[in-house]
C-alpha cells in the first residue's frame, strides 16, 4: 500500500512528482484481453448488478463497464489490479541528487526490464540495470556505492517495467471499489439522466480507494 500521494495529474499521461519537481509520462497499453475477466467474471458482476445469470441481454456491455470502472480505479489510485507488462515511464530528466527517487506512477513495480537515454551528444544510451534498484515496490534509486543517476543524460529518458498485484492478490477494497462503480455506471448509463442532478461517482467508491 503507498503512503505518500506525491503525483499530480497534469494531463493524461503527464504527471508531476510533488517531491522532486519532475514532469513525466506514464503510457498505459489498453487492458489486455482477459484481464478485467480474470479479476471480477462476468459471473460476479451479474451476480453485483442483480441480474440473472440466463440473461445475456448485458453480456456485451456489461465487460465494457466492469474494464472502464477497472481503468477508473486503477488511475485513481495509482495502481495495478493485475499482472500488467511493459509500462513505460518518460521525461526529459533523472533526479538533480542521488537521494531523490524516481516515482514510477504504479504500485506495485514487480521488475524493471529496461533503462535507457539519450546522451549529450545525442547519442542513444542503455543502462545497465545493476546500477539502479527498486524500493517500495514502486520507487527507482541509484544502486547503494554507485555513481548515481547518469550525468550524461540529454533527455528522452525511457523505464520499462512490469507491474500489478498477483493472480487473487488484488485488494479486496479496491475490486469492491469496481464492482461498486460498475453498478453506478450500468444505473446511470447516460452521461446525465434526464430531469435529475449530474450522479457523482458513489462516496462508498472514494471511501474504499482512500487507503490507496
Amino acid at each position: 500500500m503507498q503512503t505518500v500521494r506525491l503525483l499530480f495529474a497534469i494531463s493524461t499521461p503527464c504527471f508531476r512528482d510533488l517531491e522532486t519537481d519532475m514532469v513525466f509520462e506514464l503510457l498505459r497499453e489498453p487492458l489486455s484481453s482477459g484481464y478485467g475477466d480474470a479479476l471480477i467474471s462476468l459471473a460476479e458482476c451479474k451476480q453485483q448488478l442483480s441480474i440473472e445469470s440466463s440473461d445475456t441481454e448485458w453480456d456485451t456491455l456489461i465487460p465494457i463497464l466492469r474494464d472502464a470502472s477497472i481503468g477508473f480505479i486503477e488511475d485513481l489510485c495509482e495502481t495495478r489490479l493485475g499482472p500488467a507488462e511493459d509500462l513505460e515511464w518518460r521525461s526529459d530528466e533523472f533526479p538533480s541528487t542521488e537521494t531523490l527517487a524516481i516515482h514510477l506512477g504504479v504500485y506495485p513495480v514487480t521488475s524493471i526490464t529496461a533503462i535507457s537515454w539519450v546522451d549529450s551528444s545525442g547519442d542513444a544510451v542503455t543502462g545497465d540495470l545493476a546500477d539502479f534498484r527498486l524500493v517500495r515496490r514502486s520507487q527507482l534509486l541509484p544502486s547503494v556505492g554507485g555513481d548515481g543517476w547518469p550525468s550524461d543524460a540529454g533527455g528522452e529518458i525511457s523505464i520499462t517495467f512490469d507491474a500489478g498485484y498477483a493472480a487473487g492478490d488484488a485488494p479486496v477494497a479496491l475490486l469492491h471499489a469496481v464492482r461498486l462503480n460498475l453498478g453506478h455506471l450500468f444505473n446511470h448509463r447516460e452521461a446525465v439522466a434526464a430531469g435529475d442532478a449530474p450522479v457523482e461517482v458513489p462516496l462508498g467508491v472514494m471511501s474504499l480507494c482512500s487507503r490507496y
